[in-house]
């Protein structure tokens, strides 16, 4: 498949060093990106000028033995494409899929597509998107429940305590953002993801939703360095000692969470009309 905008062997490039670290049964594209930057740099009184093109890529990747750790099978990836492409994967064992085709899956349905297939040893017994009342109940259900989830952990952040400790905070406001992207994702893929990291499921969000950039970092230090404890978050509270987490950059850090779930739901229960209309449509013009 032509991916449109990026450079054929650059795709081909991508595919071959997924298969050397695993071996791969099919690749499916779901979004990419190009991202142009420049700089300009003076040293020695010569000046110098730096032309940079990255690409992103969402990708689902069937492989026949598990990828038990995503972060470091995308960061061999971005080290082996000599950090011109960033990826973001979904990962499904190929008798995980077969499974789940069997038993239908609406977010593999509307996935393996065959204009979407990079890569594939052999077809696949690919099934249709379930419309149902009953399915839309399920969304429905999946999505208030998730964002209850968020609000608790955004009601506890705010709570004021008798002992102040930012980093453990942190940890609530990072959980907080956590379940607002699988909230959403949930309404738009019918997703639930098996790996959670907060850098990976905001970038799957960008996909379709606008709303992360509320959370994904600015060109500011500030944005940058509470980004990076956000995403370090649980780390941070379980092994460092010294609470080095400011009480503004945790202030900054909720503010964003507020905001990224006041986004989130708006844009979802939008979302969740149209399922709804979609579901019973289907079901009234089969009787």
């Amino acid at each position: 498949m032509k991916i449109e905008n990026i450079p054929q062997p650059l795709v081909k490039s991508l595919i071959e060093i997924i298969r050397s670290l695993v071996r791969v049964h099919s690749i499916y594209w779901i979004g990419a990106t190009k991202n142009d930057s420049s700089s300009s740099y003076l040293f020695n009184s010569e000046g110098r000028d730096k032309f940079n093109q990255q690409y992103e890529f969402t990708l689902l990747v069937i492989s026949y033995a598990e990828i038990r750790d995503p972060k470091t099978f995308m960061g061999e990836v971005f080290n082996k494409m000599k950090e011109q492409v960033k990826l973001y994967s979904i990962h499904y064992s190929y008798n995980d899929i077969k499974r789940r085709l069997e038993a239908g899956d609406n977010f593999l349905s509307r996935v393996l597509l065959p204009g979407n297939c990079l890569f594939q040893e052999s077809p696949l017994s690919l099934t249709g998107y379930c419309y149902h009342p009953r399915k839309f109940e399920e969304i429905k259900k999946v999505w208030e429940f998730r964002l209850n989830r968020a609000a608790y952990f955004e009601d506890k952040t705010d709570t004021i305590d008798m002992v102040n400790d930012e980093s453990a905070r942190m940890v609530l406001v990072s959980q907080n953002i956590l379940q607002t992207c699988t909230a959403i994702i949930w309404v738009y893929w019918e997703w639930k993801p098996h790996y959670f990291e907060l850098d990976l499921l905001l970038n799957l969000c960008k996909n379709f939703s606008k709303s992360p950039r509320i959370v994904l970092p600015k060109k500011s230090f500030t944005s940058k360095k509470v980004y990076s404890q956000l995403c370090h978050a649980q780390y941070n509270s379980n092994f460092k000692t010294v609470d080095d987490v400011s009480m503004e950059d945790s202030d900054y850090a909720s503010n964003l969470a507020e905001r990224f779930l006041r986004s989130v739901r708006k844009e979802g229960n939008k979302k969740l009309k149209e399922l709804e209309l979609l579901h019973n449509a289907e079901i009234k013009n089969d009787t």
